[in-house]
């Protein structure tokens, strides 16, 4: 998938009051995504009981997928 296809715009991120930087390439502008976070046990038990959405922030330089819980 290349980040042409994610049809977003790609914005700075603040988190707690500090810029998000890229872990892999130091880029400081993502790509905001929400995803689920699929386990053994929520496919076992109830899946709205043990569902875990998570903030996906795709790195627009390099790809790189930040994941951060959703409380």
């Amino acid at each position: 998938m290349s980040l042409t296809s994610l049809k977003t715009d790609a914005t700075p991120v603040e988190l707690n009051g500090r810029r998000l930087k890229c872990l892999m390439c130091s880029a400081e502008s993502f790509h905001r995504r929400r995803s689920h976070v699929d386990t053994a046990m929520v496919t076992t038990m109830n899946p709205e009981w043990a569902d875990r959405q998570v903030q996906c922030l795709v790195c627009d330089g390099c790809g790189f997928i930040h994941w951060f819980w959703v409380g």
